[in-house]
């Protein structure tokens, strides 16, 4: 494993981190691990060097953070954890007034006295902006309290990083990056240049990037809301991605290692759904990408996607 700064944040984090997402979550994703192979999958990222880990209040009906805080127990000086506020087991709430209350569960629930990290959770688009919205500074008095370390936003845009990096004072961000959503490569980059640490998610495209699925593949979980067009439009793509992988990688390492060439990224957090995917997802440590196969793959962006990016 590799470690990266987390901007200027003082923070340490491997290159490769756990999405946490997926942990007990056994209705809205399927097959979703269950408690004990959910502990078994932080258990092994520990053993791998995996210090960086990535949940939500919301994750699996707030099974995630508790699944976290259990097998985390005896670790916490040695990983850094990022939660999120905004979207709650029992829905949505994004009021200025529901950010202490919701920081301070999160603490009971990842058994912690301080999270590292708290991001703004995908919110409406008005409350990226600092002029805006009251968030922030809630943000930076529970950082003045010792309760949170850093703060900031989880977003899809650049317009939305360019917002943040202007209107606030927050130095984390949580990006959606991949080979096939590369509208944020600029951005993230501006964003490490000015001290933000960035963690990618959806590096995998929700297992298209993996090479799992072509375009026969039907999904009765939320990637049910792709239309055929587009599970052909993918499908498509994920062909011409998978011609560019270098001999002797895989495709998980390919998709991985090409968010990770991008100057502005700390640290990127795919998904598990049991340790043996956890372990083909961290064979992606091991080297950087070849320099002819991430100037391709920029190329297939710009020639396939940039004038028509892919629907989330």
């Amino acid at each position: 494993m590799r470690y990266r700064e987390f901007g200027a944040t003082g923070l340490t984090v491997s290159e490769l981190g756990l999405g946490a997402w997926q942990l007990g979550n056994r209705t809205d994703w399927a097959g979703g691990p269950d408690e004990a192979e959910s502990l078994a999958i932080v258990g092994a990222a520990l053993e791998s060097g995996v210090t960086f880990f990535d949940t939500a209040p919301g994750y699996a009906g707030g099974h995630s953070e508790r699944l976290l805080g259990r097998g985390l127990h005896g670790h916490r000086d040695g990983v850094v954890l990022c939660t999120k506020f905004g979207h709650n087991p029992d829905g949505p709430d994004f009021s200025p007034e529901a950010v202490r209350g919701s920081v301070e569960r999160s603490l009971r629930a990842l058994q912690t006295d301080v999270l590292d990290i708290v991001l703004m959770h995908s919110p409406p688009r008005e409350l990226y902006d600092g002029r805006i919205a009251a968030h922030y500074g809630i943000f930076e008095e529970l950082k003045q309290e010792g309760l949170i370390r850093a703060y900031g936003a989880s977003l899809d845009w650049p317009e939305e990083i360019d917002t943040v990096l202007d209107t606030t004072g927050t130095t984390a961000l949580e990006v959606y990056l991949s080979a096939f959503h590369q509208e944020t490569w600029e951005a993230t980059e501006r964003a490490g240049a000015a001290g933000v640490g960035s963690v990618v998610k959806v590096a995998l495209e929700s297992g298209w990037l993996a090479g799992q699925y072509d375009a026969t593949a039907t999904f009765s979980d939320v990637r049910a809301r792709w239309s055929p067009e587009e599970v052909r439009r993918r499908a498509a793509l994920t062909g011409r991605f998978l011609e560019l992988v270098p001999q002797g990688w895989t495709a998980v390492q390919t998709a991985l290692r090409f968010t990770l060439a991008n100057s502005g990224v700390s640290t990127v957090i795919p998904g598990s759904k049991s340790v043996a995917q956890l372990k083909a997802n961290l064979q992606a440590a091991d080297e950087d990408l070849p320099a002819d196969v991430l100037a391709a793959l920029r190329a297939l962006y710009a020639e396939q996607l940039a004038a028509e990016p892919l629907p989330w």
